[in-house]
């Protein structure tokens, strides 16, 4: 993938070097995997190719007099429990997670406190037998002395020492507060909610006064007049002009643009069904207005916010962990450079300072999402594809907050608003201090900044329904919905919603990060102190993608500075690391 215009590209990443005194010759590949272990002694006679056979023969024997053998099992299972316990009691105490196989060979090992002590000093968060082997075969715990030379210094993470700030605002998450019946009375009070949440924003406007539309009966004609109403219906009639039905909770009128009124007519076009306006115009008739300007809620014009710690928030979407079109080798570049693995000095220091992560749904593919899905699935079963899901994020380092909201493809409700991923999908991680399940959409407060999170499938509906917006700027839909303060422009769209007894999809406060997804491609914009970002997506081309002629703009990872709100962003679809500003 050619890397954009606007990108200046930094340090290529550089492979740490490291020289062993006992490198000259190859020994037999000893795996410490659990196929490669056995349960009796092996006394036979050492093999005399070279020292370095003779080292590994040293640390097979020595890993396997560890072990009881089978004889001694059944005696040895109460001590083999105690053990298992003290085992997961230390690696929890200290902020390691095990995996079963790990544990195993951690009991049978006298030196397992010190493993794991080593282990986490490293910055190791997730033990697996392969982390054991590479352990055991380079320290002196493997009983072989090995002398090793780091020409540099380990990767040290600004962000670790660093306390982390933030609050899932609960007041606009839905996950458990959901009691819609779908009944006619739910519809109802919803967009009245919806109603009155954006009039009073409209209200706050210094040149706009409304009055009630019933009033426009006592109202001269040719009189101007502000109104504020939702809109019922849209046409265009015989001459060409705009019209619209738009009504308040007492009255109803019509609204008309001129066909001649150009200015205004771009604007009308940006108005869809369901929308709060607020008009400027003059009366015409008992209830007809013709619009000389047309206001939205919109945010007022701001700074950006910013702090004074050079503190980075990332973004990762649409994952679809599970298809066949996955990108999971770039992906796990993606989590070694997380890591701070095979950079340079300059590289790291910059990786060091991400604290916090949005993950903005379709985490996995799903099953059944659409017809003919299931022949596209590498991993056909859902909870299958929630742990590889798991395995993936668990290499995410313990002192990055991880917020994750959900999208279509995952095991949640399709209408909106979504709630959290169930525990029941994500066990691991559920019991993890830095991951944080919420719905979509959520808020969050990082470090004073507040950050809208959600998946965002209604800038794909708005998208297919306007002729002024394109897969291609996602970031441009996204505007336009924070400037009418709605995430549900449009009820009766492709995407479903629940009247919910409460309107989550009302942009009630002014974001100062709103972070999405779904569309498949990125986009980054900054308006009125509101930083806008969908960081694309890490699946490749679908055939319905090829049909619309939409192409993905996938493995890219971005991240913002609370400090200056500067956004860069780094790609991994090539082999190596490319990293660069934008231009917004």
């Amino acid at each position: 993938m050619q890397e954009s215009n606007t990108i200046q590209l930094e340090d290529k990443a550089s492979n740490d070097t490291v020289q062993k005194s006992n490198s000259s010759s190859q020994g037999n590949d000893n795996s410490l995997n659990n196929n490669n272990y056995s349960s009796q002694n092996n006394n036979s006679p050492q093999n005399n190719n070279s020292s370095q056979s003779n080292s590994n023969s040293q640390i097979i024997n020595s890993l396997e007099n560890t072990f009881l053998t089978p004889k001694d099992e059944e005696n040895a299972f109460i001590l083999n429990k105690k053990i298992e316990n003290e085992v997961l009691s230390f690696a929890e105490n200290i902020g390691l997670m095990l995996s079963k196989s790990a544990v195993y060979l951690l009991v049978k090992n006298d030196c397992w406190k010190e493993i794991l002590k080593e282990l986490f000093n490293e910055g190791v968060f997730f033990v697996d037998p392969n982390v054991l082997e590479k352990k055991l075969s380079r320290t002196k715990l493997a009983q072989v002395t090995q002398e090793v030379e780091v020409r540099k210094a380990s990767f040290i993470a600004q962000a670790k020492d660093r306390a982390a700030t933030f609050r899932v605002m609960e007041e606009y998450d839905v996950t458990g507060k959901s009691n819609s019946e779908g009944k006619v009375d739910d519809f109802l009070r919803l967009f009245r909610s919806k109603f009155e949440l954006l009039s009073s924003m409209l209200k706050t406007r210094h040149n706009l006064s409304p009055k009630p539309i019933k009033s426009l009966a006592g109202i001269a004609d040719r009189e101007k007049v502000d109104v504020i109403g939702i809109v019922n219906k849209k046409w265009i009639t015989k001459k060409g002009h705009t019209a619209f039905e738009i009504e308040d909770l007492e009255a109803k009128c019509i609204a008309l643009v001129m066909e001649k009124e150009k200015d205004v007519q771009a604007k009308a076009e940006r108005i869809l069904e369901d929308n709060v306006v607020g008009i400027k115009g003059t009366k015409w008739g008992k209830d007809f207005i013709i619009i000389k300007e047309v206001y939205w809620p919109d945010v007022p014009i701001r700074p950006a916010k910013t702090i004074n710690d050079d503190v980075f928030i990332g973004g990762i979407t649409d994952m679809h962990v599970g298809s066949k079109l996955f990108f999971e080798d770039q992906f796990n570049r993606l989590l070694d450079y997380i890591n701070g693995k095979n950079l340079s000095p300059k590289q790291q220091e910059r990786v060091g300072k991400i604290q916090y992560l949005m993950v903005t749904g379709d985490n996995v593919a799903g099953v059944g999402v659409y017809p003919g899905q299931f022949d596209e699935l590498l991993i056909k079963d859902i909870y299958e594809q929630y742990a590889k899901f798991e395995d993936l994020m668990l290499q995410i380092p313990d002192y990055i907050h991880t917020f994750i909201c959900p999208g279509q493809h995952d095991a949640v409700r399709r209408a909106e608003p979504q709630p959290a991923i169930d525990k029941e999908f994500v066990p691991r991680l559920s019991k993890l201090r830095n991951f944080h399940f919420i719905s979509s959409p959520s808020w969050v407060d990082v470090e004073g900044v507040k950050n809208l999170i959600y998946h965002g499938p209604s800038v794909n509906d708005l998208i297919s329904s306007v002729n002024f917006l394109t897969m291609s700027a996602p970031q441009e839909g996204m505007l336009e919905l924070l400037k009418k303060r709605d995430l549900m422009p449009k009820y009766g769209g492709k995407n479903p919603y629940v009247p919910e007894g409460r309107d989550y999809m009302v942009i009630k406060e002014e974001p100062d990060i709103i972070w999405f997804g779904d569309v498949h491609h990125k986009g980054y914009l900054s308006y009125r102190g509101t930083s806008i970002l969908n960081s694309g997506c890490w699946e490749g081309q679908t055939d319905f993608q090829k049909k619309m002629g939409h192409t993905p703009t996938p493995c890219i990872f971005p991240t913002i500075s609370l400090k200056d709100r500067a956004i860069s962003e780094t790609h991994f679809s090539k082999e190596t690391v490319e990293e660069g500003k934008t231009s917004v």
